[in-house]
């Protein structure tokens, strides 16, 4: 109470200062609430947006109603244009004489009329078939081999000596199951109770997942020089792709990511599974003097590697895509999104048809400067009254802060645009963690890695004289 106003007007003031908020903010109450629930529409369709997105995550996306509209050259959503297949690309190539196993005569004594046959011909056709143990005759499942080895004490130091080392268990697998054991879980990424049934249907040979995690294990050891080096190729490499995804880590709580680092121009791949997505790893991936294109998403680490960055056009385009196609998108804003989706499907289609076009460093910058121009006047494009997407303002930021820098280093370079070639190296791993869940421990992780880039890398350099590569190492 203001002690210099008499007892009646201080009493008046205390009411007229109580009832003040609901006299004179009045109006301040109705912009605050309109206000609020301005922000909770907006919320609530980021939240519908962001639900879609999941929803198809899980369950898998519905087909479309509609194809993806034409960009403004004239091209539809898709970058994917498929080549003419020949009659002879569905069938399978003749074998080579050398290979042919067994060589059977079907002659033909007469017609099934009677009559006899002139002008006589010779056919050759082919069946390819493999040994399986109960249908074949004579069929060796596995190879058994019994060493006697002998054993002598010397009768000067006391000391064994011995034909071959005696350590270790009296019965073990041989050379040839441990390179087809690393090959059905490094190339074919199978899980282990998928490895124990092929090898005991085919081979009548029991394993135990201690052994296979044996095996692996061992693997590590003898191809560590090699999978030092194949790292240090890619790292030398002048484009390289760079990407992770989640690889859980059962021992670290079911944490992880499986990094993958693969060579633009050549087959090698080099894969290491950490128990984290800290940037330390891609460093450590990269290397600290890599001064090439490295190609990318726009997660942060990326963004500060050595080198050159190329940003990944395909990941702008599907964002773009699956906003426009987000079931839970508002009516409202559907035909801003549509129209802004076709616009960035034209630019995309216009740089793909410049980068098949021959390398010339001036024309190349001409390209540049148009596709930069549209891509500004794209993002730039005036925002209509029902507003847009949260996705798509921060889709338009990316664009923005990347610049023609990282976004058109591939016209430069001579560089892809986007990094699909390492997510197809990645699908592999995605798919044995389908499969296994992952890695018990994180020394398993280790292993398993050094394996899937040794093996993947082998395989896809020479697929036929794959098991002879291995074995050299």
């Amino acid at each position: 109470m203001r002690k210099d106003l008499p007892a009646t007007l201080a009493g008046a003031h205390e009411e007229i200062l109580l009832l003040r908020p609901l006299v004179f903010d009045q109006q301040t109450q109705i912009e605050l609430q309109a206000q609020l629930l301005e922000e909770l529409q907006k919320s609530n369709q980021t939240q519908a947006i962001r639900i879609a997105e999941l929803e198809s995550m899980v369950f898998g996306k519905k087909k479309r109603k509609a194809p993806p509209p034409p960009g403004p050259s004239g091209g539809g959503g898709s970058t994917h244009t498929a080549r003419p297949r020949g009659h002879e690309s569905y069938r399978r190539a003749v074998p080579p004489d050398e290979a042919v196993t067994y060589t059977v005569e079907r002659s033909v004594s007469g017609c099934a009329c009677g009559g006899t046959l002139v002008d006589v011909t010779v056919h050759d056709r082919y069946v390819e078939d493999i040994p399986l143990p109960d249908l074949t005759a004579d069929y060796i499942a596995k190879l058994v081999t019994k060493y006697r080895v002998e054993q002598g004490m010397c009768a000067q130091c006391g000391k064994p000596s011995s034909g071959m080392d005696l350590g270790g268990q009296e019965v073990t697998v041989g050379p040839n199951v441990r390179l087809l054991v690393s090959h059905l879980v490094g190339v074919l990424g199978m899980s282990y109770a998928g490895v124990r049934g092929l090898l005991l249907s085919l081979y009548r040979m029991q394993v135990s997942d201690g052994e296979i995690a044996a095996i692996l294990k061992g693997k590590q050891r003898d191809w560590a020089e090699a999978a030092q080096q194949l790292k240090a190729d890619i790292q030398a490499s002048p484009v390289v792709h760079l990407d992770e995804t989640p690889w859980p880590i059962q021992d670290q709580g079911g944490k992880g990511y499986a990094w993958a680092m693969s060579d633009a121009r050549s087959p090698k791949v080099y894969f290491a599974l950490a128990s984290s997505r800290e940037g330390r790893h891609a460093q450590e991936l990269l290397g600290e003097t890599f001064t090439g294109v490295r190609i990318s998403d726009d997660y942060a680490p990326y963004r500060s590697l050595p080198g050159e960055q190329q940003l990944c056009w395909a990941h702008l385009y599907r964002a773009g895509r699956d906003l426009r196609y987000n079931a839970n998108l508002p009516l409202s804003q559907l035909p801003f999104v549509t129209e802004w989706y076709a616009g960035f499907s034209g630019i995309y289609q216009d740089l793909k048809r410049y980068l098949a076009q021959p390398v010339n460093p001036v024309v190349r910058e001409l390209n540049q400067d148009e596709l930069w121009t549209k891509l500004q006047a794209l993002c730039a494009s005036p925002v209509p009254p029902a507003g847009q997407p949260a996705k798509l303002a921060r889709l338009k930021a990316q664009i923005a802060r990347a610049g023609p820098a990282k976004l058109f280093t591939c016209l430069k370079a001579d560089t892809p645009a986007d990094n699909n070639r390492v997510e197809r190296d990645l699908r592999q791993l995605v798919l044995k963690r389908k499969r296994s869940y992952g890695s018990k421990s994180e020394p398993g992780a280790r292993a398993l890695a050094t394996v899937f880039s040794v093996c993947a890398t082998a395989w896809r350099t020479n697929p036929n004289g794959y098991f002879t590569t291995l074995a050299a190492l």
